[in-house]
């Protein structure tokens, strides 16, 4: 202990401030030494950003926290153990005082605790900027009451809105409420105009006025100026009404919408149509996996078709068929996203409705997952194929198993050569790969290579 106790100050400070923000991790460091434990009562900014638990060591020290911290606090609760307790309370009490300091407050919890002192008594909290309230369950969670003029993120959870007006801020900038009422969007879109990110997830039905006259009623369009990303996981009959009643007139760069049982081209279509007017030619197709497809024109606008539940997903061949018979994707598509294991299953579209982009087309291979397994045989043939790349894998032992079964099932088309590139980071075994791949006629892409 000696050696790290001579650590030079400035060596010190930076050790202090990479440190987990965990409030047991902080009075670890500040327990090794005389010296470490007055560099770390004399510095505020250390104490002013800290992430505790629902032990009660943890709960009983925020107040010696906040007697030591700076002008601005960055608090986070993950409240997990589902036991009921009364120190978890009293930690969120101690805030009361603080509340004018607090710019960001994230609070996570399993079970019901009142938390009425902090988040339920009108408090003003002068400088949040960031609020995010996450809750496991829905009932029984104790209503909020609390404004923030300066709010610029909010993100809502299972969490009962008494009074939502007083948190739709005109400052707001991101907003994802999570089992509120679909009605919500027509307060944030008249209450909020700085709204760039708008995430609203419900299983209720639009229930109010009809969905046509609402939007109707507002002064003039667009909607909503400044919004570039929306995602709406509603029920599928309001989210085509919502976005050809309220977005017909715009071209947003990000949309995402999810229907709750997919497993037919019919859900395809559904989603496709919601989502896809104004868009331009598409050119990137990516399967993130069986329940969400992402999908890029040449603009960069982005379009995310998600399934809602666990037991949904696409048929791979049905989404990429409606989308070239519709959509002539198969024409103009360039980048095509694909994992390993669904390779079989791209095959057979490929057979049917084969990309044909001569200028070149890249195909990128999502490494994440596990290898090709046995029964992996089949053989794909692209004739405009000019570029294979690898995203960055676990280490470089899977990257090499991974790039040699991939390359083995794909036949290079004859016109041309095509590029491998397997990232920018150095492997052990990455002369030993590309030394094969010469050998069997690819080409190492110009930053790999160098």
């Amino acid at each position: 202990m000696s050696g790290i106790a001579l650590l030079v100050p400035d060596l010190l400070s930076e050790i202090m401030f990479a440190l987990p923000s965990s409030i047991s991790q902080k009075f670890a460091f500040a327990q090794v030494s005389r010296r470490w434990r007055d560099l770390a009562l004399d510095s505020h900014l250390f104490w002013s950003s800290f992430t505790g638990g629902d032990s009660k060591v943890d709960c009983y020290r925020v107040p010696l926290i906040l007697e030591r911290s700076g002008a601005m606090l960055h608090i986070h609760f993950r409240f997990t153990s589902g036991k009921l307790a009364d120190w978890p309370a009293d930690a969120l009490k101690a805030l009361v005082p603080h509340v004018a300091r607090i710019v960001s407050l994230n609070i996570e919890f399993t079970t019901p605790m009142n938390v009425d002192a902090l988040l339920n008594s009108g408090l003003e909290f002068s400088t949040l900027q960031t609020l995010r309230l996450k809750s496991s369950i829905y009932r029984n969670v104790p209503g909020l009451l609390i404004t923030a003029p300066e709010l610029r993120t909010l993100d809502i959870e299972r969490i009962h809105l008494t009074h939502w007006d007083t948190l739709l801020s005109p400052s707001l900038e991101s907003i994802r409420l999570c089992d509120s009422p679909v009605e919500m969007l027509l307060e944030i879109l008249k209450r909020c105009p700085r709204a760039r990110c708008i995430v609203l997830q419900t299983w209720y039905p639009w229930s109010g006025n009809s969905i046509e006259n609402s939007f109707a009623a507002f002064p003039s369009r667009p909607i909503a100026p400044a919004l570039r990303e929306l995602e709406l996981r509603v029920r599928e009959n309001d989210l085509v009404r919502i976005l050809k009643a309220g977005f017909s007139d715009v071209v947003l760069h990000s949309l995402a919408g999810c229907i709750y049982n997919g497993h037919s081209e019919d859900d395809v279509e559904l989603l496709s149509g919601a989502l896809l007017p104004g868009v331009g030619f598409l050119v990137i197709f990516r399967l993130v996996d069986m329940r969400e497809l992402e999908l890029h024109d040449g603009a960069g606008h982005i379009r995310r078709l998600r399934c809602w539940n666990d037991d949904s997903y696409f048929e791979v061949m049905d989404a990429w068929k409606y989308l070239s018979v519709h959509y002539g994707l198969h024409k103009t598509v360039r980048e095509i996203q694909i994992r390993p294991e669904y390779w079989d299953e791209y095959l057979e579209v490929f057979e049917s409705y084969a990309p044909q982009l001569e200028d070149g087309i890249t195909l990128t291979i999502e490494t994440d997952w596990d290898t090709f397994s046995a029964d992996n045989s089949k053989i794909m043939r692209l004739p405009g194929l000019a570029k294979v790349e690898f995203n960055d894998s676990r280490n470089a032992d899977y990257l090499f198993r991974t790039v040699s079964d991939v390359l083995a099932r794909i036949e290079p088309p004859k016109a041309r050569k095509v590029q491998v590139c397997v990232g920018k980071k150095k492997y052990a075994k990455q002369d030993a790969l590309f030394d094969s791949l010469r050998e069997n006629n690819w080409v190492i892409c110009a930053h790999c290579e160098s």
